[in-house]
């Protein structure tokens, strides 16, 4: 009969064997001491050594067993604090303490260790059985982390970009109800509740700002900017959450948008926002969200600004290759036709056609003229005038003789011509009447009345019975290369009048418009004398 048919037999002989072959306690104690990876300890009373394992040995750079040496000359950190731990925990009776403690080990170097000590009787003898631990490399793990912490906040608060570091646990955990109670269009859900949308936003909780971030708020702490209010919720801004949730919603971890915002003393700024947050398992890292925002106010209206320029600018190509075309059109046909056909005019035809020809050439070069000048204006060279004293009469007489004009021309100049003096830049004085003439010839009716007087400062007004302006033109037609009119009977390039102003305005004269009793009227007005200084 085996063993096994026994009944109860087999087990207790087996036990009884392993109980004959067991180690005793003090063999099982002796070998986990000596073989522990922990660096073990005993210690008297007095804090020496009574016995240490190799572990200890080797943390400690022990030569010998360390017996009778003094744990107190390991310990280098001031003030001795984890050596008095020790005492305190064998003179007050604690049963055990973890004072952390520098200690002299293995090279003689220092490390950082962790001490566990229990106070336990041996033989009538209080002894202390410590642990030691080496937190050499955990330390300098919280030191690279606390180093790495120090430069992502010093580089967070320094960034010349508002920055908001926001914790969206809150939008996380609304989520995630919303997904456990069958919501799949998250867009068309916030859209049809806007109230719990709001909510959503106003537990969101902001961890840090930086200072550009306060200043782009108007902020003044950091304390201001810890949450959002039910006021700056404007559509633009609920807008735009939607569309970050969405983002996050759908897993995304980045998303940029414009919207027009609001600072907190309710003053709105155009503005570019840029959502980052880190991916954990595949999925955004709600709790840490990074918000850009930058004003780009003064951008879009320099876009905008240059948008405008650039239309302005295609208009104005248009316009002067109309502008050029036709005299020049009217110039060569009438050249080439009485240079063709010379001995089938008779002199009065012929006299007709060449003043035409010649009324041409005179728009052509006011056109001209113009160009060069605004040219000289838009690449920022100064335009120059250089006043004398002269007779008013004598510079609008030569001008008016370089025009040739079709219609009906006279000249009301005052009794005394000679009385009619200013301090200008005669030159340019001439350019803003041919300007003028031109303009009221091309433009104008079929009469031109030119009217001169000296009271109460010199003054040349240029007047014509075509359609007038309507009075909200009547600035706008300085501008350049505005249209003006409603009709398209006057206006086209838009430079004569605008340059005219300019050099006006250069000699201390002023240049305007009105329209009074059916009849246009540009008056130039001039410094009477070397009182009043050219401007440069």
């Amino acid at each position: 009969m085996s063993l096994a048919s026994i009944p109860g037999k087999p087990t207790k002989v087996l036990r009884d064997r392993a109980v004959v072959n067991r180690p005793s306690a003090e063999a099982l104690y002796s070998a986990f001491f000596a073989n522990s990876q922990e660096a073990l300890l005993v210690l008297a009373a007095d804090l020496t050594i009574v016995a240490a394992n190799p572990a200890a040995r080797e943390l400690l750079g022990l030569e010998d067993s360390g017996a009778g040496r003094s744990f107190i000359d390991l310990c280098t950190d001031s003030p001795g604090e984890a050596p008095c731990l020790l005492l305190a925990a064998l003179d007050d009776g604690d049963s055990s303490c973890e004072p952390d403690a520098v200690c002299v080990g293995r090279d003689f170097f220092d490390y950082p260790v962790k001490i566990a000590a229990n106070r336990f009787e041996l033989d009538g003898e209080m002894l202390l059985a410590v642990a030691i631990r080496d937190r050499s490399e955990s330390e300098a793990a919280l030191e690279v982390q606390r180093k790495e912490r120090h430069q992502y906040e010093s580089l967070f608060d320094l960034t010349p970009i508002p920055l908001r570091e926001e914790d969206f646990s809150s939008v996380g955990r609304w989520f995630d109800r919303l997904r456990a109670a069958g919501v799949t269009d998250l867009d068309g859900y916030m859209r049809s509740r806007p109230g719990e949308l709001i909510d959503a936003i106003l537990d969101i909780s902001t961890i840090r700002v930086n200072r550009a971030m306060l200043n782009l708020m108007g902020a003044e702490r950091a304390e201001d900017l810890e949450s959002f209010s039910r006021d700056e919720m404007t559509d633009e801004v609920l807008d735009s959450f939607r569309h970050e949730f969405s983002t996050l919603w759908h897993g995304g971890t980045f998303h940029r948008a414009e919207f027009v915002g609001l600072n907190l003393h309710g003053e709105p700024f155009e503005c570019l926002l840029t959502l980052s947050a880190r991916a954990v398992d595949g999925n955004p890292d709600m709790s840490r969200v990074i918000v850009a925002l930058q004003d780009v106010t003064q951008v879009r209206a320099y876009q905008r600004t240059l948008e405008k320029l650039i239309a302005g600018k295609d208009r104005f190509v248009a316009s002067i290759s109309h502008e050029l075309r036709t005299p020049l059109a009217t110039v060569l046909g009438l050249s080439q036709e009485l240079y063709e056909l010379w001995d089938h005019f008779e002199s009065d035809e012929a006299r007709e056609l060449m003043g035409l020809i010649a009324l041409g050439a005179t728009d052509l070069a006011t056109l001209v003229e113009d160009l060069l000048l605004a040219a000289q204006i838009e690449v920022g060279e100064g335009v120059q005038a250089k006043a004398e004293d002269f007779e008013l009469w004598t510079v609008v007489d030569q001008a008016v003789g370089d025009c040739v004009t079709a219609g009906e021309l006279s000249m009301r100049p005052p009794i005394e011509q000679s009385d009619v003096r200013c301090f200008a830049d005669p030159g340019r004085v001439g350019q803003i009447i041919r300007n003028l003439v031109s303009n009221a010839a091309r433009y104008g009716g079929g009469k031109i009345d030119i009217i001169l007087r000296s009271d109460p400062q010199p003054t040349v007004q240029v007047c014509d019975d075509g359609p007038g302006i309507p009075p909200a033109e009547w600035e706008r037609i300085f501008n350049a290369h505005e249209q003006t009119g409603t009709d398209g009977t006057r206006g086209a390039l838009g430079l004569g009048l605008a340059i005219s102003r300019q050099l006006a305005d250069i000699m201390n004269g002023s240049l305007k418009y009105s329209y009074v009793n059916g009849t246009n009227a540009f008056t130039l007005t001039l410094p009477a004398g070397p009182d009043s200084a050219v401007g440069p």
